[in-house]
């Protein structure tokens, strides 16, 4: 007899074994983030599983976290790690039922597989973001000056004296991650950032999953992009392409990802919710949109046409 039931901090040696059995790319100590992050939340649990008795033979990892957006206090849940046993792969659609009654959260889900997508796409989620902006190490406005007294650090011992608030437990919350911080300060104003330094084919780039203020972005991107790219070593640098929908960064393009982000809402929209808090962080996951699916869309709205 199976069934879905919430998995507690108890259940990670089982959840290991499953998690290392079918996906297998891991170690413990990865896996064990999922059960082990530090900031404040209300739940006492860390996913669901589906038993078959006694044996786990799927499990959903679910990241919790508070965010205040907008004076607001938001829940959030995002998704990760679903895997299920190949035997039980009917009733793997059962582990996502309870999140339909989670009426007060923000789930996402920011890497999701092909088939998870058309699954949760009918079970009513929406897409989050189809595409990412690479921003090129090059090119800047010429009809907009940029800010002149401008300072930049990415020593996080000089980032955390400046932060406050909402921008301060965010900080206290992703330190011990293999994240970085980068801190733009232009007279009262400053703009923090969280992003990853990655890899793609030996090529190192820079994902942003954060930055707290568009307006200062907008008007120092070329201070940012440069002081980032050269401090990381890197060749460009990825944005979620929602994050920046409304602002001109030049020389810069959109590629789609392999399957759009999805999410579930009934109070956010989806500039509003960024890559913090996530297993992009936790599990230092990449995510690459490519020119191949750029190619793959084309051909499908050529066959549309058809």
């Amino acid at each position: 007899m199976t069934g879905v039931e919430k998995v507690d901090g108890a259940a990670f040696a089982d959840v290991h074994a499953l998690l290392t059995e079918i996906k297998g790319t891991h170690g413990q100590a990865k896996w064990r983030k999922l059960f082990d992050y530090p900031w404040q939340r209300d739940e006492n649990y860390y996913g669901l599983a589906l038993k078959d008795g006694e044996n786990t033979v799927g499990f959903l990892g679910m990241i919790f976290s508070r965010r205040r957006i907008n004076g607001k206090l938001e829940k959030f849940c995002n998704l990760s790690s679903w895997c299920v046993a190949e035997k039980y792969r009917s009733r793997a659609v059962s582990m996502l039922l309870p999140l339909l009654a989670m009426k007060d959260y923000t789930i996402t889900d920011l890497t999701p597989a092909k088939n998870v997508y058309r699954i949760q796409n009918r079970l009513g989620f929406k897409d989050l973001d189809a595409k990412g902006r690479i921003v090129l190490p090059f090119g800047r406005r010429l009809s907009q000056p940029e800010p002149s007294d401008t300072c930049a650090t990415h020593d996080p011992a000089e980032i955390v004296k400046k932060l406050q608030g909402e921008h301060l437990k965010i900080f206290n919350d992703h330190k011990i991650y293999r994240c970085s911080h980068f801190l733009l300060i232009d007279k009262d104003h400053y703009c923090y950032l969280i992003y990853s330094k990655l890899k793609r084919k030996r090529i190192p780039y820079v994902h942003v999953h954060y930055f707290s203020d568009s307006d200062l972005f907008a008007r120092a991107y070329r201070q940012i992009r440069n002081s980032i790219l050269s401090h990381c070593g890197a060749y460009f640098i990825l944005i979620d392409s929602r994050l920046v929908e409304n602002l001109k960064l030049p020389f810069s393009f959109c590629l789609p990802y392999r399957t759009p982000k999805q999410y579930l809402s009934s109070t956010l929209e989806p500039q509003q919710i960024d890559n913090l808090y996530s297993e992009l962080i936790l599990l230092e996951l990449k995510n690459h949109p490519r020119f191949k699916y750029l190619m793959r869309d084309y051909r499908r709205k050529l066959i549309g046409l058809i």
